[in-house]
């Protein structure tokens, strides 16, 4: 019945508090688990003016990330010992109801998730996806980007000619891949977060805001655009990176605060604690083995 009863609980909830790794050379290694808690929001308060925006890249997935956008990618990452944490057992949530009630801050994105704590050549990374979504008629400045490295490209070594229908066939075929790997447009925030621990813990933070390009009135220098979006230049319609890159070594149990001028960042780290109900249904497991050990012997 015990045996039974501990099955149900490894079904629902990861029991080990630990992971444990052994060579036969080593005892067991004790590796820890924390609970990494995010809050991000955009500054609505944002300084306007004519400052030119240089061109920043998204970030690059990595092979092997736990994707919080994707059911599949959270149900493989199970078997690494990253989950998800429900929303009853946030901590922030005091906090995250003061910025939405606050008209200077837009909340993008709230969520936690539960790892181990080991160093960054093994850690998973975290795609993170967060605030409104823009429809395809909207094209990223990592078209752009692509396409003048490729002009530039074509400038120092032309492999083919260089000519206004292959300039117009490129960006046709860029904005199709966009289309492809994005089908329900771009998200407002995306990119990914980095937990590891050597001998501290560690968070490594590569996220961009997306926003449109405002078109700039030549006559008063000004960004401030009228009318509908349809009215705007072309420009418009492209979604400018304001990134967000930091690393930073991290206490448990501190509130930590990552910002840019277009958004911030909250992040909690806990260290997870195995629920004493569960860790008395390990005991008892490990008793009634220990007794059978005995009595075969």
């Amino acid at each position: 019945m015990i045996h039974r009863y501990l099955a149900l609980i490894i079904g629902t909830v990861f029991i080990s508090n630990t992971l444990m790794a052994q060579t036969p050379e080593e005892e067991a290694v004790v590796i820890p688990r924390y609970d990494v808690e995010i809050v991000i929001f955009k500054n609505n308060q944002v300084p306007k003016g004519t400052e030119y925006i240089l061109p920043v890249s998204s970030p690059l997935k990595d092979e092997t990330i736990l994707d919080l956008s994707s059911a599949d990618s959270v149900t493989a990452a199970l078997e690494m010992d990253y989950e998800l944490i429900p929303v009853d057992q946030l901590r922030l949530i005091g906090i995250v109801g003061k910025i939405v009630a606050s008209p200077r801050y837009d909340l993008l994105l709230h969520t936690a998730w539960r790892q181990p704590g080991v160093e960054r050549a093994k850690v998973l990374p975290v795609w993170i996806k967060g605030g409104r979504i823009y429809g395809n008629e909207y094209t990223s400045i990592d078209n752009q980007i692509e396409f003048q490295e490729f002009a530039e490209q074509q400038e120092t070594s032309p492999s083919v000619e260089f000519n206004e229908e292959t300039l117009e066939a490129l960006e046709l075929e860029m904005m199709e891949k966009s289309q492809r790997e994005n089908p329900a447009g771009l998200y407002e925030l995306e990119g990914k977060i980095t937990i590891s621990l050597s001998r501290y813990l560690h968070t490594y933070v590569d996220l961009v805001l997306r926003r449109p390009r405002l078109s700039i009135d030549s006559a008063s220098g000004s960004s401030v655009p009228t009318g509908n979006t349809s009215d705007y230049s072309a420009d418009t319609r492209i979604l400018n990176n304001h990134s967000l890159r930091e690393h930073r070594r991290m206490r448990s149990k501190n509130l930590h605060y990552i910002d840019s001028p277009e958004f911030g960042m909250l992040i909690l780290i806990t260290p997870y604690q195995v629920p004493e109900e569960i860790e008395a249904v390990l005991d008892a497991v490990e008793m009634t083995d220990d007794a059978a050990v005995d009595g075969n012997t």
